[in-house]
């Protein structure tokens, strides 16, 4: 598996719930992780490429591995319905447990134990904030990807 597909496993596992709440959280937090986590000697073209879209930084990749570890069995996303008329839904998103037991049987890489480590550090560092605010602070640090926000 390549790294790239490595990085939301790893972010759910450093997760105390193994979980993540909201498609927009997880695109924020595996931006920072990215931007943030120490892993500026990933292989570029293995990594996500994010781009300026509505609620900041977003990569439909994220989205398709996400989708790809659903379909191994590694991760489980369930929806809740926050309001029926607007079609408002909030994803969650969990480690099932072939995907700890994953993992575990890779943390044994120095490399997949160093990204796991930074994922621990996003969440201690970004992992408590409600969404409004992580979305502010992902836009006064890096206001490229703020420039197509339906937010500003």
């Amino acid at each position: 598996m390549n790294t790239r597909k490595m990085l939301p496993l790893a972010l759910l596992y450093a997760d105390e719930e193994h979980r993540i709440d909201g498609r927009t959280r997880f695109q924020k937090l595996i931006f920072l992780m990215q931007k943030e986590g120490n892993l500026d000697d990933l292989d570029p073209t293995d990594t996500y490429r994010f781009k300026a879209y509505d609620y900041g930084p977003f990569s439909s990749e994220l989205y398709d591995d996400l989708d790809e570890h659903i379909e191994q069995d590694l991760i489980d996303d369930s929806m809740e319905h926050l309001d029926q008329e607007e079609d408002i839904v909030k994803y969650q998103y969990e480690l099932e447990t072939d995907g700890e037991q994953f993992v575990d049987d890779r943390l044994s890489s120095s490399e997949f134990a160093r990204i796991v480590g930074e994922a621990e550090r996003i969440l201690a560092d970004y992992g408590d904030l409600p969404l409004p605010d992580l979305i502010d602070v992902v836009y006064s640090k890096y206001p490229d990807y703020a420039e197509n926000s339906v937010l500003r």
